[in-house]
């Protein structure tokens, strides 16, 4: 019997152990998760399950213990690609066939922090939402660090538990690294509408305890004091298992669109791959959950033998202050923009091309089945639709995407 080992227990893994089950069923499909328990899902816990809501479960759950080994509660320490072997912190070593790493990403530290850790929070898993979920008491001050979706969101859910919040970005505007400029505008406003504070452009951040055990932070012309911090300054692929291995990386595991690494019997999917997207020209790593979903199945699709290859376009949305806000392709590659609707709206769509009209992004706000068509059209390999450019209007050159790091 064929062994196949997973190694990470987010979505990605999860996806690739249940398809794997469906297509290989005479298959051994071993699951190495490092918390407790079976998988789930993490986009809620920044959302809903702040609010008190349940653990949120992934579909095909019921097939561990089943038809998949689930090591829940151990971590990988060590592959030796030559044995064929997974050496864990906990027990003996697994064997494999073939291999998956969907070890995912870790969220970025910060330095100049000299703060109680008590008063310190990070969002990655379960038990981070659990400590978050139980500080965010009405009248409670908030400092989030890093303007980005991860941050927004919490900010978002705090304020509807009564806390107060500050939003603390280096950068000249919100999701600097994420969106169009008329979208993080349309962000700034609206958060700024429900009582959150705002305050870009901080350089030189520090922060620490003061008399009052407070946190105190400042900054290059500015300060604040809060109760507790929320680290949201991005995420780091959890790639260091792969390179001690022998695998190639480069900003996460490199693989083909078949996401084979450069190991044979070797495959990876998820955050932490670095992955060919054809369309666009380039490589990238995309901290998208669907990504990370379909780039497990692909991997599946390949370890039993299938003729498959991941291709798609990076899509990501973030739902906070009560609507949507999708993104779809790299904005950063937009040299023209063209938009549906009107900004001011909670309903509009921004569409980017590059000098020679190819499709490249997407931005917007509740944009719907726009943005539905347009997945569609580019998954397909079709040029923009017509009807859509019909509705469009070209925007000032000025308002492209700007990088800021």
């Amino acid at each position: 019997m064929e062994t196949v080992v997973i190694i990470g227990g987010g979505l990605a893994g999860h996806r690739a152990a249940t398809t794997l089950a469906e297509l290989c069923p005479e298959q051994r499909t071993v699951l190495i998760h490092s918390e407790s328990g079976k998988p789930y899902d993490r986009p809620p816990l920044s959302k809903d399950f702040l609010l008190g809501a349940k653990r949120p479960t992934l579909k095909g759950s019921e097939l561990y213990g089943d038809r998949i080994v689930l090591r829940d509660g151990t971590k990988a320490t060590l592959i030796d690609p030559l044995r064929r072997i997974v050496h864990t912190d906990i027990g003996e070593p697994e064997h494999y066939d073939k291999l998956l790493i969907a070890t995912g990403s870790r969220a970025r530290q910060f330095e100049n922090l000299n703060v109680d850790p008590a008063q310190i929070h990070c969002l990655r898993t379960e038990s981070d939402a659990l400590r978050l979920r139980a500080a965010l008491a009405p009248g409670r001050r908030l400092a989030v660090i890093g303007g980005g979706f991860i941050g927004l969101e919490v900010s978002s859910v705090a304020r509807r538990l009564g806390c107060q919040t500050t939003i603390i970005e280096l950068a000249p505007r919100l999701l600097p690294r994420s969106a169009s400029l008329s979208l993080s505008e349309w962000v700034a406003t609206r958060h700024a509408s429900e009582g959150g504070e705002l305050r870009l452009n901080c350089a030189d951040l520090r922060m620490s305890n003061n008399s009052k055990g407070e946190v105190a932070l400042t900054w290059d012309g500015g300060a604040a004091v809060a109760d507790m911090l929320l680290i949201a300054i991005g995420i780091g692929p959890n790639a260091e298992i792969a390179a001690d291995a022998g695998i190639d990386t480069a900003d996460g595991i490199v693989v083909n669109a078949r996401c084979e690494t450069s190991v044979p019997g070797i495959y990876a999917a998820g955050e932490v791959t670095n992955y060919p997207v054809p369309a666009l020209g380039r490589r990238l790593r995309s901290e998208s959950w669907t990504v990370a979903g379909d780039q497990a199945v692909v991997a599946a699709q390949v370890m039993c033998g299938l003729d498959a290859q991941y291709q798609d376009l990076p899509w990501f949305w973030s739902d906070q202050c009560g609507v949507t806000l999708q993104s779809f392709g790299l904005p950063a590659l937009a040299t023209r923009l063209y938009r549906i609707g009107e900004v001011a709206s909670e309903r509009w769509l921004e569409i980017g091309t590059d000098d020679h009209g190819r499709f490249v992004s997407a931005v917007g706000v509740n944009p719907g089945r726009d943005m539905t068509q347009l997945r569609r059209d580019a998954k397909a390999g079709k040029p923009i639709s017509p009807d859509l450019m019909s509705r469009a209007e070209e925007i000032d050159p000025s308002e492209i995407y700007l990088a800021t790091g």
